[in-house]
């Protein structure tokens, strides 16, 4: 019995041997692409083996028109010979040719993708229309895990996927939130008018009378309804608005297998002009999860992301595909977008919607809400007063793909290096979007290489929008990253690019301060780059500090001082393998002087704590307090300090205000940490301090628990306030 069970697993194992084999040495060709691209803006198709360097010369790939009719479209193999990029001059529908011999190692499996060139963006205009679009991407879906087990050879055709003042004495001033552009609002979980503060607690938006500060009162809340968190708050003149989440529940048919409910992004406005006694406006709701939200003089835009349940189709359930929109002077039902506010993003092959919209605050009560959605994804948001940019990661097929492994440990090696840890190239998409009072439209997109860190590695100037990116990744010892900037016109066309920098690192902050532009990157140490833009189209760099730690915020003290922030580190030796690995200490303050742009130098720094210690300024700049007045920058913070190789010890928790200027430097002014009790492993979420605002001369500590009021000369304490 034992020897039949033997012989039974080795001929198993043999079996699964020669699968693996067939598997890898006869793979089909997996092939991405969008459905629609702008003229005169790049195509790009992705292949999962790459391809020969003469294919196009020896015409093995080829375009026509889908009439049949040679196209003079510019064909380029791009340098990691799996992609093509195309450029057409002249709208129409397309069709993309490869030969099976155009491959570097010949594949009987020719390709077809059928795409379209368009001058302006097409909205969708029937309900069919969005079924084929979805549908196409669960067809590439399927096709993509069906080939790699798939052994038999055969043609394949790829289609591509297609007023205040009445309030505020005598002009009071105070805090305002720490926005990326002036005149452009952006939101935060606490805000004041001068008077009175707002600051979201839990499913609440507590509202507390400061105006006197030894005898501060809570005068109202405004509680949201049942499966809400309020994310963000603004305040326009007399207008308190509220963005929240919201989880929905939708009716289904009784046939239905699936119970489903969707995440709306509501913003709710109330009137405040008193605060003791707010009422409703009006209310309005987007399907997805907040991308973003901005204000620029009367007008408030809302920014979503939403993936429908798209994968139901495949059980032939009925499933909606349009994303849900609520808006209180229609009536209390959600309702799906008409198919009409719906368009396809040109050059994206996503099953998501990027949903925003446009609302008028002037005219609030009768004004229609403009909404629109746009099926591709979207991740980052930068806003100026012209133009909303949104961009998109895109990730293109890892070199495990490309490869015949010889061994299976060779195949898992290269997947968790290439899938896992990163593509082998990622591109970041542009959509730039034209904004006009309520009116949106889709100006330009465009692609470049690598990925953004956040919404500071973007910005416009003078007509030219400039992008920092990381490609490639920058751990372990085959990092291979690299790190660009790249300005591009109006119509997001390339004008200047600056390439290569910091090979083996990556972005950890940027900060573009008119012609000049300040990057950070960091592995061992922290070099700051400054790079004259003021030649867009020969943007260079024009010095460099090289610096232990790293900042992971750049924030403008003057035109020659930045101020940095992020952690202070060490390099040590591994006992056993000998290479050098970094750690993180204390949480780090530096105040840089690039009045010399050759030469930039810190020219003072501060280290707060030890191993442990951290602040949300640091990965979050609204957190970040400032009063012009008196020079100051504060930022609740959590002190640990280091102990033996790997445990961490409690020290306190509060807030710390820091007097920075060019003259004296940085100074600690006022230290509002509670140090830890006896016993007390990590601080109390409840009271930690959340932010720090000033009205008049006064600073207001705000936490979930209560409010603390402060002389902001002497830091002595004038009053609490116990938040019911």
């Amino acid at each position: 019995m034992k020897g039949r069970l033997y012989v039974s697993g080795l001929i198993l194992i043999i079996l699964l041997v020669a699968a693996s084999t067939l598997l890898f040495v006869n793979k089909k060709v997996n092939v991405a692409a969008a459905s629609t691209v702008f003229v005169n803006q790049p195509y790009y198709v992705h292949f999962s083996k790459p391809l020969d360097e003469k294919s196009i010369e020896k015409g093995k790939v080829n375009i026509k028109h889908a009439n049949g009719k040679e196209s003079k479209a510019v064909i380029t193999l791009q340098q990691n010979k799996t992609s093509l990029s195309i450029l057409h001059e002249t709208p129409g529908d397309y069709i993309l040719h490869i030969d099976g011999e155009a491959f570097q190692k010949s594949s009987s499996t020719s390709q077809k993708v059928e795409y379209k060139v368009i001058d302006q963006i097409e909205q969708l205009s029937t309900e069919q229309d969005l079924q084929d679009y979805f549908q196409n991407i669960l067809n590439n879906e399927r096709r993509n895990v069906n080939n790699r087990g798939d052994i038999k050879e055969e043609s394949a055709t790829v289609t591509s996927e297609a007023s205040t003042a009445d309030r505020v004495e005598s002009g009071a001033s105070h805090s305002t939130t720490n926005n990326q552009v002036e005149g452009i609002e952006e939101g935060d979980i606490v805000v004041t008018d001068g008077r009175y503060i707002y600051s979201i607690v839990d499913q609440s938006i507590m509202i507390m009378d400061a105006k006197n500060p030894q005898k501060m009162k809570q005068v109202n809340s405004i509680s949201l309804n049942q499966n809400s968190t309020p994310i963000q708050l603004m305040i326009h003149q007399d207008m308190l608005i509220i963005i929240y989440d919201q989880y929905i529940e939708m009716k289904s048919s009784k046939s239905a297998r699936y119970i489903g409910g969707t995440n709306m992004t509501r913003a709710a406005f109330y009137n405040i002009k008193d605060p003791a006694n707010p009422k409703m406006i009006r209310e309005m709701g987007q399907d997805g999860y907040m991308n973003g939200i901005r204000k620029y003089e009367d007008v408030l835009y809302m920014v979503t992301n939403k993936t429908p349940d798209y994968w139901i189709m495949t059980e032939k359930e009925s499933v909606e595909l349009k994303p849900y929109q609520y808006d209180s002077a229609k009536g209390e039902e959600v309702e799906p977008m008409d198919i009409g506010q719906l368009t396809i993003l040109p050059g994206t092959m996503e099953p998501n919607y990027t949903i925003i919209s446009a609302i008028d605050l002037k005219n609030l009560k009768d004004k229609k809400i403009e909404t629109k959605g746009y099926l591709g994804g979207s991740s980052t948001l930068y806003m100026s007063e012209n133009a909303l940019y949104l961009t998109a990661f895109k990730f293109e097929m890892p070199k495990t793909l490309e490869l015949e492994p010889s061994s299976s440990s060779e195949v898992t090696t290269s997947i968790a290096r290439d899938m896992i840890i990163a593509p082998t190239s990622t591109n970041t998409d542009i959509f730039k979007f034209a904004i006009s009072g309520t009116e949106i439209k889709l100006a330009a997109t465009s692609s470049v290489s690598g990925t953004i860190l956040n919404q500071f590695s973007m910005d416009e100037h003078n007509g030219h929008f400039r992008i920092a990116t990381t490609d490639g990744y920058a751990w372990g010892r085959e990092a291979n990253s690299k790190n660009h900037l790249f300005i591009l016109d109006e119509n997001l066309e390339k004008v200047g690019e600056l390439t290569d920098l910091a090979k083996g690192e990556r972005i950890y902050s940027a900060r573009f301060m008119g012609d000049k532009v300040y990057i950070v990157t960091f592995k061992e140490t922290d070099p700051l780059f400054v790079i004259d833009a003021s030649n867009a189209s020969q943007p260079k760099v024009l010095g460099e500090l090289k610096i232990p730690g790293f900042s992971n915020y750049l924030h403008p003290l003057d035109e020659n001082h930045l101020v940095g922030i992020g952690y202070d580190t060490e390099v040590r030796v591994d006992e056993f393998t000998k290479e050098p690995f970094v750690i993180t200490k204390g949480m780090k303050i530096s105040l840089f002087d690039v009045t010399d742009f050759h030469n930039p130098k810190e020219q003072d720094m501060v280290v707060i704590g030890g191993r442990g210690t951290y602040s949300e300024v640091q990965y979050n700049h609204k957190a970040l307090f400032r009063n012009s007045q008196y020079q100051y920058f504060g930022f609740p913070v959590s002190i640990y300090e280091g102990k033996g190789e790997h445990d961490i010890v409690y020290k306190g928790s509060g807030a710390q205000v820091y007097e920075i200027t060019d003259e004296h430097g940085i100074q600690v002014k006022g230290d509002l940490v509670v140090p830890s009790r006896e016993g007390e492993q990590y601080e109390d979420w409840e009271s930690s301090i959340n932010r720090l605002i000033y009205i008049e001369n006064v600073l207001y500590t705000v936490s979930k628990k209560e409010v603390k009021s402060y002389d902001l000369q002497s830091f002595k304490q004038l009053g609490t306030l116990q938040i019911k």
